[in-house]
Parts: C-alpha cells; structure tokens; sequence
C-alpha cells in the first residue's frame, strides 16, 4: 500500500505519519501551502506527477481539499479526507463531494449527515484521535511545574469580534434580530439553530441595506459567513464571561494570541506550542476548560481528546456526542451554563482526589478508544484498502 500524504500544517499530521508507517504503509510527504482549495494548477502538475512516479494507491489529508479530489479523480486513485474542522469552510463542496474516488469521514456527526441525507454515500462519520503514547513521554521539570501549575486553564482563541463590522451598515431592526438570535442561541447547549433561523430573506435584506448605505459596494453577505460571525461572537462572550467569572476565586491561567483587559483576575500566558507546551499545560492544571465554538454542532473537539489524552480533567460545556461518550463526573465534568459551571468547578476543587480520578479515568478511555490504530482500522475497512 501506497500513501501520499498531503500535509498543509494539521496538528495530527505527525501523529498520522507516525501511525499510517507503523501498520507498513509506505508514506509519501506533498508539502504544498494551498491558497485556492479549489484549483491550483502548480499543485495539481506536482501532485500528479508525484502519483504517477511512486505509483500511489490513495492520498490522505486532514481536512477535505477539491482541488487533491480533483486530481485523484483524474487518476482513478482514492482520495481519504478526514476532517478535524466544522463546517469544513469549503464554499461549492458538492461540487466535487460526490465523486466516487472520495472517501471523507467528518469528526462532526450532525455535519455528517447532512450530506448523507443530501443522498451523499462516500460521507462518513468519525470521531477524531489522540496519541497518548506520544503525551506520555512529555517530562515535566520543576520549573515547568511552577510555570504551568494552576487551578483552571484555558488554551484557545478568543476570536475577533467580526460580527459588529459584519452589522455596523444595518438598521436597528435587523441588529435587533440578529442580537435577538445570539441571546437565544447563548442560552442553548448541545445544538446550534441559528442556520435554521437564517434564512434567504433575511440575509437578501442585508445585501440590499449594504448597498443601500454604499451604491458601490461589493460585499455580499452569505448565510455561512453571517452565522459563523454570530457564533464565533457568542463564543467570545462566553469564554470572557466565563473566564472572567472564575478567576475571581480561583487561579486561572489563559493561553491565546489576544490578551483581554476583562480578564483582570486571570493570568495571560500567551501562546503555546501544541506539541511541546500545550501538554504540559494541561498535565499541570487541575480543571482544564474546553470551551467549544458555538457552530460546532456535535462533535468532540480534537482539543477535548488532547486533554484528556494527556491525563488532565476536561471541563467542558455539553456536547451531544462528549455527553454519550464520556460519563460526567466520572471520565470528565460537563456543565450547561455559566452558573452550572461556576458552581461545578467550586465543588471539584474542593477534591483534589476526585480530580485526579476524573483525570485517570478519561485517560484510559481515550487511550483505549480514541486511537489512530483503531480509527485507521475503521478508515480502511470503510474504503476497502487492504494493507
């Protein structure tokens, strides 16, 4: 069996190498920075001439890109995506969705079906993976302790509040609506309806008020951009609102490109390496906060897997498919609101032992569950690859 490996910068691209190496497949690296995910012909002439070359059996890439669909298309050779983003932001993806060369496995199960029922057959679910093997040999020094010890961390974007420019041109009844959405959409966890609450009308209206306010304009709202806006506010105000809440009686440590004058009480840390930081971070916190963007529907994050794959406590809002998958208080701690959180970290803290446990058993549940063995087992049964 023949891999080319195309690799744009993923965080599980190593760990995916390592893996795909380890079960005798021979990999071929394709470094390539894409700008255009739907056509480059550059990258498509050295794709192509890669395959040819080392006579390749399938690509693979995290994350779905049509320009390698169309170039696997072209040479009659299997395309496997595997997606550790939602949505995939991939604009006109069913143009080359359905090609019958592709296999894309989504992490996100509701993102999943939603083409399945669009009558896409090569669409599959599939939670992501973690190496614990690669966490565990992760050694923390003495300094490092004092460095990234604390009660409650959080490792994540703070997300630029592109919503307020996106509204700025629009009449206050429009600003209204849209603010009436956030609030009720905030208040909801474990499903994300502001795409059903979008509709054509409503973003048509924002087009015309856009162009009514500049006759030249050539900005066109879409129903993605406005409601991956509107989410990614929401996000940012929880997460202030959160952090900031906890901070006030609890150390609190923070790790993100923006720094926030709210977060008086919380430590700002900058940023951190995902391979060589971040699971330090997490080993040395006793409660570790995932706080999901809001759009994400179902899915568990690859951040929740990276926590609990380094042996820490994952303290996260509810998500429908961390909830059937990990028993709260047992393998991890889900809360449904700002005041269930607040209360639910006041009561773990008190524990250390119970943290500990928590901790120890999210550990092993991943370890024996959300593994690259075992997925890529499942990814080749599916695609019928035999190695």
């Amino acid at each position: 069996m023949r891999i080319l490996l195309y690799r744009w910068g993923a965080y599980t691209e190593t760990d995916i190498e390592k893996e795909l190496k380890n079960q005798g497949i021979y990999v071929r690296e394709f470094i390539y920075p894409v700008e255009n995910k739907h056509q480059d012909e550059k990258m498509e002439k050295s794709m192509t001439d890669m395959i040819q070359v080392d006579k390749i059996d399938a690509v693979f890439s995290v994350n779905y890109f049509p320009v390698v669909a169309k170039v696997c298309n072209r040479e009659n050779i299997k395309y496997i995506s595997w997606s550790y983003d939602a949505p995939l932001n991939v604009t006109n993806i069913e143009e080359t969705l359905g090609f019958e060369t592709n296999y894309v496995f989504m992490f996100d199960r509701l993102q999943a079906e939603q083409y399945i029922c669009k009558g896409y057959r090569n669409v599959y679910h599939l939670p992501l993976a973690v190496s614990t093997d690669k966490y565990d040999r992760i050694v923390v020094n003495e300094d490092e302790r004092k460095k990234y010890s604390c009660d409650i961390s959080f490792v994540g974007n703070l997300y630029s509040d592109i919503l307020n420019l996106y509204t700025s041109p629009l009449t206050d009844y429009q600003k209204g609506y849209i603010e009436a959405l956030c609030q009720s959409q905030k208040q909801i966890y474990g499903s994300y309806i502001l795409d059903e609450l979008l509709d054509d009308n409503f973003i048509n209206s924002i087009n015309e008020q856009y162009r009514k306010v500049n006759s030249e304009t050539d900005i066109v709202m879409t129903k993605e951009a406005l409601s991956y806006a509107m989410a990614s506010n929401i996000t940012r105000n929880e997460r202030l609102t959160l952090l900031g809440i906890l901070s006030k009686y609890h150390s609190v440590c923070y790790y993100s490109k923006e720094q926030s004058d709210i977060l008086k009480n919380a430590r700002y840390c900058g940023t951190v390496d995902y391979n060589t930081e971040m699971p330090k971070v997490f080993k040395l916190s006793l409660m570790n906060l995932n706080i999901t963007l809001k759009i994400l529907k179902s899915g568990i994050p690859l951040r929740a897997l990276d926590i609990m794959g380094c042996g820490g406590m994952l303290f996260s809002n509810y998500q429908p498919e961390l909830s059937e998958n990990f028993q709260d208080g047992v393998e991890a701690v889900f809360y449904e609101s700002i005041e269930d959180a607040f209360e639910k970290a006041q009561y773990y803290l008190k524990d250390k032992d119970k943290i500990r446990e928590i901790s120890h058993n999210g550990y092993i549940k991943v370890k024996e569950n959300y593994n690259y063995k075992n997925r890529f087992k499942q990814i080749f049964n599916i695609a019928n690859i035999n190695i």
